[in-house]
């Protein structure tokens, strides 16, 4: 139903735009799988235990929600779940 759909294609170009306007402005997505834990850029909703060893820093392993920053301001942090090693 999709393919051929005016109606769909428009808001696509739609979304296409707005993102690009944004992107032009400054605004840039905040990416912090794998990456150690800040409460400045990110918003801890879950935890989980690592029972691995190793590092005992705490890392994000999971995003629940994207984060976005304009510049270095924070506009919305990162929704994350945190392992604690």
């Amino acid at each position: 139903e999709r393919d051929g759909n005016k109606w769909v294609e428009g808001i696509e170009l739609i979304a296409r735009k707005l993102h690009n306007v944004l992107e032009q402005e400054g605004v840039e997505p905040i990416d912090p799988l794998g990456q150690p834990f800040d409460p400045n850029l990110h918003e801890a909703v879950a935890f989980e235990d690592n029972s691995t060893g190793g590092d005992h820093e705490d890392t994000v392993s999971e995003v629940f929600s994207k984060g976005y920053k304009l510049r270095d301001r924070v506009l919305r942090p990162a929704m994350v779940k945190v392992s604690r090693g």
